[in-house]
């Protein structure tokens, strides 16, 4: 009779489920409406600064800040405010134990001075992704069983590990600065590694400023800064030899000014948190079956699949374009200050002969008429290169597009030629798939021929484990007693079977 099966166990990490939510936190200032002549532009940084899956259910919490720009009485003026916003959402996927990575987007912000006092808000998109860790049970042997095995190797993953790093930069310019108009900070990983009990992140923060200066001009001026930091994440599995896979996000910034008046200079002091995610992978070997069937019984293999991540390979590189976009008309003798709120938006990704990414480049044109008015224009471009950062074939492509520097100049009322920075980020992550039996079923006993010898004719093209299974023999027994045989087979070859009495 059939003996029982043995399995091995085999853990994988995979993502299971991604989830997108939509919200609209708003946010009311103390600066009454009447007191504002014109909002030259909004912008927002959001996080999320709290999470927790289970019970079929992600909640999650973070804060949006939001910087305003706006005239008042003549005078350019800055106001900060934040809102924190909540969730809730139902899914069959969380579950304890699973890891969850939620990140936040501002797709667009906007003001309403209908009210008594100027309101804000943001339109975010919260985008969550699952992780669980799951066993599968492959058979690898069993008494009574003929087996066709197989090598195979796998990524197993140690799970997601959290750390938080701040990155503090000062630096001086030589002018005197009224007012931060408006910042920004985005953080760039450029390698991502294991070391001995840890993961090590490499990267850059790039931070952009608009600076009022505190001049007779009081011209808006934008300082670029590039900060590199190497974080290390507290992973005790980790070692020289895995892959590691991480994810990055600013978790708050700062921006401080102290003005020297005597020397007409500043100093500027940015402090950014930035929150880390980071991942170990091992590549390990099990022997597992591929086929099965059994001398003296009749048997029924169930089969499975199952389909695995393995560590994300990370490129990272940086390509200029140039773009022209198309404006509303501008008053004659207007002049173009600086450029701010820049964002690329990816419409397309295409990577069957290295990558190709097509877009939108949106940002703020800060203006000053020729009376001494302020406003800003919203300037629009498409755009599409294709950077030297090739993919990585036969993986999913994650592309990441941030904007670094900037600048424009007017070519008519109505257009401006636009050159940018791209710092593109290409994270490949190969989908793995394993077939496996997963249960053996016996269906009775095998009519078991009692001949001695016998004597077969192959089929054309058959190799060892279907000749083996057909003629229910051990593949050792038929190539022990029919040495000469060449796979696959001609089917003119005569095959011996020796049966033991």
């Amino acid at each position: 009779m059939l003996q029982e099966p043995v399995y091995e166990t085999i853990s994988f990490s995979g993502k299971t489920a991604g989830i997108s939510e939509k919200l609209r936190p708003e946010c009311r200032t103390e600066i009454p409406s009447e007191a504002v002549g014109k909002v030259l532009s909004v912008n927002a940084f959001a996080v999320i600064n709290n999470s927790e899956v289970g019970d079929s259910h992600i909640k999650y919490g973070g804060k949006v800040m939001f910087y305003v720009c706006y005239e008042s009485e003549g005078q350019l003026k800055k106001c900060e405010c934040g809102t924190e916003f909540l969730g809730n959402i139902a899914s069959e996927f969380a579950e304890s134990g699973c890891s969850e990575y939620i990140s936040v987007n501002v797709d667009k912000t906007d003001y309403d001075l209908s009210g008594v006092r100027l309101s804000v808000y943001a339109n975010i998109t919260v985008n969550i992704d699952l992780y669980a860790s799951e066993k599968v049970n492959a058979l690898s042997d069993g008494e009574g069983l003929v087996l066709d095995k197989k090598d195979i190797s796998y990524s197993r993953s140690y799970g997601v590990k959290k750390g938080a790093y701040p990155v503090e930069e000062e630096f001086e310019i030589n002018y005197p600065v009224a007012e931060v108009l408006s910042h920004k900070a985005g953080a760039v990983l450029t390698a991502v590694q294991c070391g001995v009990g840890c993961i090590i992140v490499d990267g850059e923060v790039h931070i952009s400023a608009l600076l009022l200066q505190n001049t007779e001009k009081s011209d808006i001026i934008r300082e670029n800064r590039t900060v590199p930091f190497r974080m290390e994440i507290e992973y005790e599995e980790a070692m020289p030899t895995m892959q590691a896979a991480a994810r990055v996000s600013e978790k708050s910034f700062k921006t401080d000014i102290s003005v020297d008046a005597d020397n007409n200079k500043s100093v500027v002091n940015v402090n950014v948190v930035l929150q880390f995610e980071g991942e170990a992978f091992s590549e390990e070997n099990a022997t597992i079956a591929e086929d099965a069937f059994s001398l003296t019984d009749k048997i029924e293999p169930e089969f499975g699949e199952y389909t695995y991540r393995s560590a994300a390979e990370l490129r990272s590189c940086r390509t200029r374009i140039g773009l022209r976009a198309v404006m509303d008309e501008i008053p004659a003798g207007s002049r173009l200050m600086a450029i701010g709120g820049e964002k690329a938006e990816v419409v397309s990704v295409e990577c069957s002969d290295g990558i190709k990414i097509t877009g939108t480049l949106t940002a703020y044109g800060y203006f000053r008429t020729s009376e001494g008015g302020n406003f800003t224009v919203r300037l629009e471009a498409p755009f599409e290169t294709a950077p030297d950062c090739p993919a990585v074939s036969d993986c999913e492509q994650s592309v990441t597009v941030f904007v670094d520097k900037v600048n424009a100049r007017l070519v008519s009322l109505t257009e401006a030629e636009m050159e940018a920075d791209l710092i593109i980020t290409v994270c490949s992550e190969q989908k793995r798939k394993i077939r496996f039996i997963k249960d053996v079923k016996s269906l009775g006993e095998k009519e078991i021929c009692n001949s001695a010898i016998s004597v077969y004719i192959p089929l054309e093209g058959e190799d060892l484990w279907s000749l083996s299974k057909r003629l229910n023999a051990c593949p050792d027994e038929i190539c022990a007693t029919n040495k000469d045989l060449q796979f696959p087979l001609t089917g003119k070859e005569r095959i011996l079977v020796y049966r033991k009495k």
